[in-house]
């Protein structure tokens, strides 16, 4: 389904069958935009269910098309920052999840480590290094607009960033995992 500005007007009617289309449409990437802001599948699936209810609650306010992924993208950042205030946890241990280093060369290590294991180690960062390390690095916010997101200074911000960033160098050499590229 391509979203014209006809399907946009019958998402604002409440159409279910355009709803049903919009949602198996983005229901992927919404689910892996939730998966970045929390620690476990179920807890992304609670923030996913009220971002498909924020979005088509909210619908009505968007007036141009070619917006909508935008848009879209905000409510979900939105609503898992709310989430992430409503259900602060002020523990600042992680777990390994059953990760162990192997024993072997470079090469094989680098080619069993997997995007699931990425996810999984960065989902046990602690919760305020890992909100300010996704709204960082994955989303682009500055650290002006992280810490008025999630109500604390820039200093704050930039200190979670960097020790969320030492946290997974730490928990990559784990895995023996010592070199680190650095993209722009």
């Amino acid at each position: 389904m391509s979203l014209t500005k006809n399907k946009l007007t019958l998402l604002k009617q409440g159409d279910p069958k355009s709803q049903r289309e919009f949602y198996e449409l983005f229901k992927a990437r919404i689910m892996g935009l939730c998966r970045r802001y929390t620690k476990n599948r179920e807890e992304a699936e609670d923030v996913f269910q009220e971002v498909f209810i924020r979005i088509f609650q909210n619908i009505h306010q968007l007036q141009d098309v070619d917006h909508l992924e935008q848009w879209m993208c905000k409510v979900a950042v939105n609503t898992a920052v709310n989430h992430y205030h409503k259900n602060k946890r002020h523990d600042h241990e992680g777990e390994h999840n059953g990760f162990r280093r192997h024993n072997s060369e470079y090469e094989l290590i680098l080619s069993q480590f997997t995007d699931e294991i990425l996810i999984r180690l960065i989902n046990d960062l602690p919760d305020g290094y890992r909100m300010v390390f996704n709204l960082h690095e994955v989303e682009g916010y500055s650290h002006a607009e992280i810490a008025e997101m999630l109500s604390i200074s820039e200093v704050t911000s930039r200190s979670q960033l960097n020790r969320a960033k030492q946290t997974l160098k730490e928990k990559l050499k784990a895995f023996g995992i010592w070199k680190y590229e650095k993209y722009a």
